[in-house]
């Protein structure tokens, strides 16, 4: 299955203009969008599989900010990355607080938003290149609350790293997880360098020395 995003923005030509910058990062990408916070959290009831949550701040009725913390109780283990054209320090922290996986602002260009939703995909936290080495919001970043266990690694990254175990190849890890390629490729790119090692083997190797495999790994 295609990876399926829920895009949550009142403004629909900014929603129609963002679609096709998601499909540059992944062709086969489906996009559920939604106009307000009530509508997202009708959304994630409807929708069981969603990858993502891009979601803007200044919705009418519930704010986006105010919504957070709400769809983070829906979706503990899927990454929400918050679209503003607000570019506060104080906002992105109190994004970042309640549980966002990123902050984009919405002036940032094509290329640099699906470089932004890359990283997010593969399991790390995004802040506008102008934060990063501020030293006071490095701890706040360290610290925040997100969706990853105790091993540092999302369920996903451990779903797909449980496969790499067996040793099956990226097509295959895909279609178990009905997922393409491309996010497969990805996930493992965040594994490897979560788990400080530089390629597959060595994961598992890592992984099985940490306890992390719930079966005995297949030889690579």
């Amino acid at each position: 299955m295609a990876l399926q995003i829920l895009l949550v923005d009142d403004h629909a030509l900014f929603r129609e203009a963002l679609v096709h910058v998601l499909k540059e990062l992944d062709r086969e990408v489906v996009v559920l969008q939604a106009g307000t916070a009530s509508e997202a959290l009708d959304a994630t009831s409807c929708y069981q599989d969603l990858d993502l949550v891009l979601l803007d701040l200044a919705l009418p009725g519930v704010d986006g900010l105010s919504a957070l913390p709400k769809l983070r109780r829906r979706l503990p283990t899927i990454p929400i990355v918050v679209l503003s054209g607000f570019e506060k320090l104080q906002i992105v922290r109190e994004a970042i607080s309640a549980g966002a996986a990123g902050f984009i602002p919405k002036s940032s260009s094509s290329v640099a938003m699906k470089k932004a939703l890359s990283l997010v995909l593969s399991g790390e936290i995004y802040v506008p290149p102008l934060l990063v080495g501020l030293d006071d919001f490095a701890g706040e970043i360290t610290q925040a609350p997100s969706m990853q266990s105790d091993s540092n690694l999302t369920q996903r990254q451990l779903e797909v790293l449980e496969l790499l175990s067996h040793g099956l190849p990226n097509k295959s890890i895909a279609n178990r997880l009905d997922l393409t390629e491309g996010t497969i490729k990805l996930h493992i790119t965040a594994i490897l360098r979560k788990l400080s090692v530089r390629n597959r083997t060595e994961a598992v190797r890592v992984a099985t020395q940490r306890g992390l495999l719930t079966s005995f790994p297949s030889a690579l």
